[in-house]
């Protein structure tokens, strides 16, 4: 098998697997990204590349997801290595107001820079309209910028390959957990590394269920709202479950329903809720406002974690039971959604052929 840009091109790109993470841009004259998009631009000889290496949507082993002892033992990982799961909201005005839910993870990057646990860090910042990047962010002002979620999936990654680094050796990255495992599929490729992979020392996850298709997301919003500029995207937890959308001083509440036809289908065999391959994860907490969800993986998130709540930057509290368990049934559920979605591909890809 191809694992250079024709088998990315067979496997991922072609079957519209790709969620834009941004891990194999800016590495080959050959790939661009563009409204939203991956796109090849010109064939390529190698038999072995980095896009493939780093795609995390290019190693799904969809010969083998059909065995039953795979599958069990996949389903038994709930939510990948846990130290511990809290309750969590940063401390001071500043998050509340800009950050999303807790502000948690405006806070620890901030924190983190402060303390020179990093020299740097990839964020994710709205460019024109609601389209996302990647940006690199060294203080406060930064990060402030790029407070609040997108829930549409745009290259961040892309910045850590054609960034203006300034001499950094310690590089923070908050992402998706696609873009999670990229970097780990980055950091353990026997490939050369051309770009700063090896100075990533942080990363944080974040939960996602989906992410929405920039295009035909963006089509949709602007046959709604007109070119109103776009201020704030918020969903809401069940039983409401509706995309609020805010611009210039008014509310656009739309039902959850009618945006889920622009999910990417990447999401759909994603098996990832909790970013995994993570050292700190945080989502929201459902039905309790102001605070998020955090789950300490690695020994090194864990080291930032209690010198950042011995400081008063982050207050905690066990999260609670029934919000636990409902965490992990969710968290199995979208495995066990992946291994089907996977599955049914797969069986459709051979009655084609």
């Amino acid at each position: 098998m191809n694992k250079g840009l024709k088998g990315l091109e067979e496997r991922v790109l072609s079957q519209g697997l790709c969620v834009s993470c941004g891990a194999c841009l800016s590495l080959c004259p050959y790939l661009r990204s563009w409204q939203g998009r991956v796109v090849k631009l010109h064939d390529c000889g190698l038999d072995e590349g980095r896009c493939f290496a780093y795609c995390p949507k290019a190693e799904i082993d969809l010969e083998r997801i059909d065995h039953k002892e795979i599958n069990q033992k996949y389903k038994k990982i709930e939510m990948g290595p846990v130290k511990k799961v809290l309750m969590v909201r940063a401390k001071g005005t500043i998050w509340a107001k800009k950050a999303q839910s807790g502000g948690v993870v405006s806070a620890l990057i901030d924190f983190a820079l402060g303390k020179k646990a990093i020299d740097a860090a990839i964020l994710t910042q709205r460019e024109t309209d609601i389209l996302p990047g990647g940006r690199i962010v060294r203080n406060r002002e930064d990060i402030l910028t790029c407070a609040g979620s997108s829930y549409i999936s745009g290259p961040t990654l892309e910045a850590l390959h054609k960034g203006l680094w300034q001499g950094e050796e310690k590089i923070g990255v908050v992402g998706l957990p696609c873009q999670a495992l990229a970097l780990t599929r980055m950091r353990s490729s026997s490939l050369e590394k051309r770009t700063p992979v090896d100075k990533v020392e942080l990363v944080i996850g974040l939960f996602c269920t989906w992410a929405l298709e920039y295009e035909q997301f963006s089509t949709f919003l602007k046959g709604k709202l007109g070119q109103s500029p776009i201020h704030k995207l918020e969903i809401t937890p069940p039983p409401e479950r509706l995309l609020k959308v805010y611009t210039n001083g008014q509310l656009h509440p739309l039902p959850i329903d009618e945006i889920r036809p622009f999910i990417r289908k990447g999401c759909h065999v994603c098996s990832d809720m909790t970013a995994e391959f993570s050292d700190i994860s945080a989502g929201t907490v459902e039905g309790i406002e102001g605070w998020n969800t955090v789950i300490i993986r690695s020994d090194r998130g864990e080291a930032l974690f209690k010198e950042a709540e011995e400081e008063g930057i982050i207050e905690c509290q066990l999260l609670p039971e029934d919000h636990l368990e409902h965490l992990k049934e969710a968290s199995l559920l979208k495995k066990e959604r992946a291994i089907n979605n996977i599955r049914e591909r797969e069986q459709s890809r051979g009655k084609s052929r």
